[in-house]
């Protein structure tokens, strides 16, 4: 029987559970905030890079009720998102756990293999350690993009006395264009994480919770693509055995050994 081994620390999960909620409500609310003036250019002005102009984003994606109590939420879930992840980065460079994330040489390659592994063109799990390099892709990038949402909410929010951070990102306007992929940036990375989460490896839930990961259960040793191979071999037999009705695969029967008054062969 394999051995639980701990795989999040005690901050990594605090500071992931945090994180996803600040960042639901800083999402819900920077919608409602949006919906007030739902464009980028100023009055009277056309905007080039953005289709929708006057279509507001539904309501039932929004949070904070009105203008300035989804104001209020937007700010106090910032400091709360900003301070999370100073902890966090914090903590993993001084832990060390930034290993497992930084992307090393040559993982454009082994990214490029998951996506031909996922497609079902490689028919082996390629090698990974704690993340596979689509993974570490993401997760390196997820603290950069939320960097960039940041210094770019602080622009719009004070563009006089952030004069200079405004104009590096090209004015009020532009910057509130960058605030806007940022965050569409940040759900992109967020749905493809829990996507793949509940599509690949599903085992991985109570790592994020208590800690603990079964490493026999991994989607290498699974050979687990999206949807398919989510159950582990061990889990497959015992889930045979308690069901009479599903087969358990097959071996192939011993040779018997011959009798006592019988020759062992004919020459």
């Amino acid at each position: 029987m394999t051995k639980t081994q701990l795989r999040h620390h005690l901050v990594v999960r605090v500071t992931h559970w945090v994180n996803a909620l600040a960042l639901t409500i800083m999402i819900g609310s920077g919608l409602r905030i949006f919906n007030a003036y739902p464009a980028f250019a100023r009055k009277g002005d056309t905007f080039c890079c953005y289709p929708f102009e006057g279509h507001k984003i539904p309501s039932w994606l929004t949070f904070g009720g009105w203008l300035g109590g989804a104001r209020h939420w937007h700010f106090a879930a910032m400091w709360l998102l900003a301070a999370n992840g100073l902890v966090y980065l914090g903590f993993i460079y001084v832990h060390g756990e930034w290993r497992d994330l930084v992307p090393r040489r040559g993982v454009a390659r082994d990214a490029w293999e998951m996506v031909r592994f996922y497609l079902a063109i490689r028919r082996d799990h390629p090698h990974q350690g704690k993340h596979n390099a689509l993974q570490r892709m993401a997760y390196f990038s997820m603290p950069i993009v939320g960097a960039a949402a940041v210094a770019s909410g602080l622009a719009i929010w004070k563009p006089v006395q952030l004069g200079p951070l405004t104009w590096l990102l090209g004015g009020f306007v532009w910057a509130r264009y960058w605030h806007f992929l940022a965050m569409l940036a940040l759900v992109a990375l967020t749905f493809g994480h829990v996507f793949m989460v509940f599509a690949v490896d599903t085992y991985s839930l109570r790592s994020i919770v208590t800690g603990g990961y079964d490493p026999s259960k991994s989607p290498e040793l699974r050979n687990a693509r999206p949807f398919v191979n989510l159950r582990s071999a061990r889990t497959s037999v015992a889930a045979a055995v308690e069901k009479p009705n599903v087969p358990i695969p097959e071996q192939a029967p011993a040779a018997a050994p011959p009798k006592a008054d019988e020759p062992e062969g004919k020459t």
